[in-house]
């Protein structure tokens, strides 16, 4: 059993990732308690103001209860109990939501961290200690296993353990979700190119193909960047060896021939560019992302709906109400005007001919205007204190709708990232199943030379011309030459990335120049300001047919 918490006053982010349907299949808003609001957002939206009104920078304090197997409710709603007693937060307004994930039913819980007698925020020293604990006490209550850093306790000696510095860190586990690659896997691949690789300059080929720069760190002498742009210590990416090991090894490699981290993050986005182009136009022919897609947006409109049916009913309450005012205005408007009417004939006429009873209905009038003043006043009020209200309702639903679309935002681009990410692991530089339609030697061919053009770049005509470039007499005619070889010598197409005639099929992908050399000839361009008109840039050599 798993309990982590974290301190936080990015109440919006929050909201969006608690709400994230398209990263948890199933979502279960349990309790809202001491808030105003009944949602999400809103509930987070007032810990935010309260949380204003004090010197306090992050209000919130979200906690993840992760069991390695189903609890019930009633277990759920016990470990929180024991959770917020221990970091002192009992009573406190509090949104508790049950996520199934993958498979995995986890709970999360946020409390708001101001006291409101008070108005400061409740101090959560040594929050972690205390999570641990009351992670060990939960397991022994339920019958749970815990993992093997949580049942030893070992204290201060978990310091020194030398698998500390491998285990991945928030940060990258926020980088791994970003490019789609594990840590383990970027660790274990980088491992084993360091393992097959005999000198420094094999090392780097090696990581080039695997996607990443060797470059030189700000702070540490060698890092590798990857297509995301992001930056990793060389040393913590391979198991078993110690900075001083890499040094050594690397001894060849003079360190002002590498480019610093940031000029390497520039040209590793630059190449992610193309890889990117030629991912979305491959997703944009994906019927099952594209089936995904609609779902997502059906489920977005049934959500959305139940949201419009609350607006039509407030609209129309409001409605409702403005004409029974306005009725009651009418009626004391009329009753007014018949009593004066009254006093206009009859009897009321007569009696004003005797002075003592001319005194008194002059009298009487003065308290009746004086009234009726103080009914005019009243009416103003209660219209002004309808029309506030009515305002206010009409703000939280527009908040809740901005927040609907944020929420919308954040799930395609999550559903967008879940499928380009496997395409673009696969597609560095054409290192994939093969590229038969060219799509992404034409994409990196775009790449460099929007890179080497200036803003007037124009990508469509680019690709047009390219195109057309790649369907003249010539082209055509050399691939009618090695299809004809092919079929003579009966060598079958395949996309098995083993086959011999792979880069026939990548045409110049393959082939392209080293990622050094390429920043060796560009680094002038890539450091000079935005607009050269030059755009003569490095050429691969481009694979001939084999001679019949």
């Amino acid at each position: 059993m798993i309990i982590s918490g974290i301190q936080t006053g990015n109440t919006r982010w929050l909201a969006r990732h608690l709400q994230n349907t398209v990263d948890n299949e199933q979502i279960e808003l349990a309790e809202v308690s001491g808030t105003v609001a009944t949602d999400i957002d809103g509930a987070l939206a007032e810990m935010d103001a309260l949380c204003a009104g004090t010197c306090a920078k992050e209000g919130v304090y979200a906690a993840f209860i992760n069991p390695p197997q189903p609890l019930t409710r009633e277990q759920f709603m016990r470990a929180i109990a024991v959770i917020e007693e221990r970091l002192g937060l009992a009573g406190q307004p509090r949104v508790v939501l049950f996520h199934v994930k993958k498979g995995r039913h986890h709970c999360h819980v946020v409390w708001s961290r101001i006291d409101t007698l008070r108005m400061k925020a409740i101090h959560l020293s040594h929050d972690r200690q205390k999570l641990r604990k009351c992670a060990q006490l939960l397991a022994a209550e339920f019958g749970l296993t815990l993992p093997d850093g949580l049942k030893n306790d070992r204290g201060a000696e978990r310091f020194t353990d030398p698998e500390r510095a491998k285990r991945p860190t928030r940060a990258e586990k926020a980088q791994a979700k970003h490019s789609g690659i594990s840590p383990e896997e970027r660790r274990a691949a980088i491992t084993e190119a360091w393992r097959s690789s005999d000198s420094a300059e094999s090392f780097r080929n090696s990581l080039e193909e695997l996607g990443y720069l060797l470059a030189k760190g700000d702070s540490r002498a060698f890092v590798v960047v990857d297509l995301a742009g992001d930056v990793y210590s060389l040393a913590r990416q391979i198991d078993g060896v110690k900075t001083k090991d890499v040094v050594k090894k690397l001894e060849g490699i003079s360190l002002s021939l590498l480019p610093s981290a940031e000029k390497a993050k520039i040209l590793m986005l630059q190449r992610a560019a193309a890889v990117q182009d030629a991912a979305c136009e491959r997703l944009s022919k994906d019927l099952a992302a594209e089936a995904a897609r609609k779902k997502l947006l059906a489920a977005q409109r049934t959500r959305k709906l139940q949201l419009d049916l609350h607006w039509q009913a407030m609209k129309i309450r409001h409605m409702h109400e403005r004409k029974v005012l306005l009725a009651h205005f009418m009626a004391e408007r009329q009753r007014l005007l018949a009593r004066r009417k009254w006093q206009a004939v009859g009897l009321a006429i007569y009696l004003k001919k005797i002075a003592f009873l001319r005194g008194l209905l002059r009298y009487q009038e003065i308290r009746q205007r004086k009234h009726r003043r103080t009914i005019e006043e009243y009416h103003q009020q209660l219209e002004t204190s309808v029309r506030r209200r009515h305002g206010n309702e009409t703000a939280e639903f527009q908040r809740r709708y901005e927040a609907l679309r944020r929420l919308d935002r954040l799930e395609h681009k999550s559903l967008r990232q879940g499928h380009l990410n496997p395409i673009i692991r696969s597609s560095w530089l054409g290192h994939d199943g093969g590229d038969h339609d060219g799509e992404l030697a034409r994409a990196v061919t775009v790449g460099r030379a929007r890179r080497q053009s200036g803003s007037g770049f124009d990508q469509y005509a680019e690709i047009v011309r390219i195109k057309a470039r790649r369907k003249s007499p010539e082209n055509i005619a050399r691939y009618q030459k090695t299809l004809a070889y092919m079929r003579e010598n009966g060598i079958e197409i395949t996309d098995d990335p083993a086959s011999k005639w792979l880069p026939l099929q990548r045409e110049r992908v393959q082939t392209v120049t080293p990622l050094a050399e390429l920043f060796k000839t560009n680094s002038g361009e890539i450091t000079r300001p935005f607009g050269h008109p030059s755009r003569q840039g490095p050429q691969g050599v481009r694979p001939t047919a084999p001679t019949v």
